[in-house]
């Protein structure tokens, strides 16, 4: 077993074709987008963490959703069997797509992914992995850190991490154009 936390971050480069990829972003131009909120437990209500500057978000689906989705399995499995841990061998499931939008100035706030209250209704269970996907990388600024430090991503790569307390993460503004990507949550 490994014992830096770096080596539990999984990437893997231009995972999603490209040209996937563009259609998406595309297609996002026509679903809706509300901005992001975090939960706060100890009031039990959502609010940005970034004033103004928090992103935009969509669970809404494009054509490419359930393609992106089915890729998706593919790409937990590959985690999985890369570290191979006897006690890791299934998962329960992971959520449909949320996509995400930073227009200019938008960011993501540092947070952690252990959101329970996607999981207090049919799904049962907390998240274990966060899978991000990039969709263009035709934008300045956007940059996303782990653990403070930075991890360049490009058109098409996802990142596999566990979503946890340890894993604190955020996206920097966007300093020119649109930074789109997508996130599931395995439990």
């Amino acid at each position: 077993m490994k014992t830096n936390l770096k080596d539990y971050i999984f990437k893997i480069p231009s995972f999603i074709d490209a040209s996937i990829c563009d259609k998406t972003v595309s297609e996002m131009n026509n679903i809706t987008f509300e901005e992001h909120k975090f939960y706060n437990p100890e009031t039990k209500q959502y609010a940005p963490r970034s004033g103004s500057q928090e992103l935009s978000m969509s669970w809404e689906n494009v054509s490419t959703s359930n393609l992106i989705g089915k890729k998706l399995w593919h790409a937990i499995k590959a985690y999985q069997d890369n570290y191979d841990f006897p006690w890791f061998s299934s998962w329960q499931g992971y959520t449909k797509l949320r996509f995400n939008k930073y227009a200019e100035n938008k960011k993501m706030a540092l947070h952690v992914d252990h959101i329970h209250s996607m999981f207090d209704g049919e799904k049962k269970g907390i998240p274990i992995l966060s899978v991000l996907g990039v969709l263009n990388d035709d934008f300045e600024g956007g940059e996303f850190y782990i653990i403070n430090e930075k991890t360049n991503l490009s058109k098409g790569d996802v990142i596999i991490f566990p979503s946890n307390f340890m894993y604190p993460h955020k996206v920097e503004p966007v300093t020119k154009g649109t930074r789109y990507s997508y996130i599931s949550w395995i439990w």
